[in-house]
């Protein structure tokens, strides 16, 4: 009788177990779910704006609002570049600037609102790919 209630027991532990497992498993994968959807909702709140521009280039302020580094990785148009990466603080602003290599093509597609720029981002250790129509 002594092992049948040892055997039940111990049963009732790993049953007991199993279900803080599984619970902790189901709280750690819906938390990860509300943080992607967290970090899409908080996007709206990146701020870039022109700082300056000449003929041959554009200087872009990029603001970060969150607690983490951000980064532009790269920068890819029909006729335009980045000229350097950057890191933008926590909290903090940035400026990057964009090489335009045929100014007279790349104002004429602009006009049009054709110029597709895309801007490759970092936050944290999530990276993104944004497109920008000009």
């Amino acid at each position: 009788m002594d092992a049948v209630k040892l055997s039940a027991t111990l049963i009732a532990i790993a049953f007991l177990v199993a279900f803080v497992v599984l619970l902790n498993v189901k709280s750690m994968v819906i938390s990860g779910i509300n943080q992607v959807f967290q970090l899409k909702d908080s996007l709206s709140q990146v701020k870039i704006r022109s700082v300056s521009s000449t003929q041959h280039n554009i200087t872009l302020s990029l603001s970060n609002p969150f607690n983490v580094s951000m980064y532009v990785y790269n920068v890819s148009g029909e006729y335009i570049y980045l000229k350097n990466p950057i890191r933008v603080p926590p909290m903090g602003q940035g400026n990057f600037t964009l090489i335009i290599t045929n100014p007279k093509a790349f104002y004429a597609l602009a006009q049009a609102r054709q110029e597709n720029i895309t801007l490759y981002l970092g936050i944290g250790t999530f990276n993104f790919t944004q497109g920008v129509n000009i």
